[in-house]
């Protein structure tokens, strides 16, 4: 194992992906100091923390200004963002964070990944359970 500190930062949509959220995150802080989640709307990463039981070090949006703050609090050697496009999104800082996409980091890692027919699915069937719990 690396003596090298790291800041692991998720953004939602790519968390979201994995088959357990949970079990990425806590395999995440073998080698991450500070693991967090990245979401332009923040109700939606509460209630996805919340509904996955992850436990996040802080919660940003995706942002240039959220993530040097985030860079500027941790202060380790490397500020890594791991997202659900092919490729370094533009509100990423060129200075200070490296970019992985999902993919690359889950295999890598040995995360299971769901197919976006399987998540929505799987959406729509914890929806219609909830609107069966409140008619009865």
């Amino acid at each position: 194992m690396s003596s090298e500190t790291m800041t692991l930062a998720f953004e939602l949509a790519a968390l979201q992906r994995t088959r357990e959220p949970q079990a990425v995150v806590v395999d995440a802080r073998r080698w991450a100091q500070h693991v967090g989640l990245l979401s332009a709307d923040p109700d939606a990463a509460d209630a996805f923390s919340a509904e996955h039981l992850v436990r996040r070090d802080f919660q940003a949006r995706l942002t240039v200004l959220s993530l040097r703050h985030l860079s500027s609090r941790f202060e380790t050697e490397r500020h890594v963002l791991v997202g659900d496009a092919s490729e370094q999104p533009e509100f990423l800082p060129q200075d200070g964070w490296e970019y992985l996409g999902l993919e690359d980091a889950a295999t890598a890692a040995g995360w299971d990944l769901v197919d976006s027919e399987t998540t929505s699915r799987t959406r729509w069937s914890r929806w219609s359970d909830r609107v069966s719990q409140t008619r009865k």
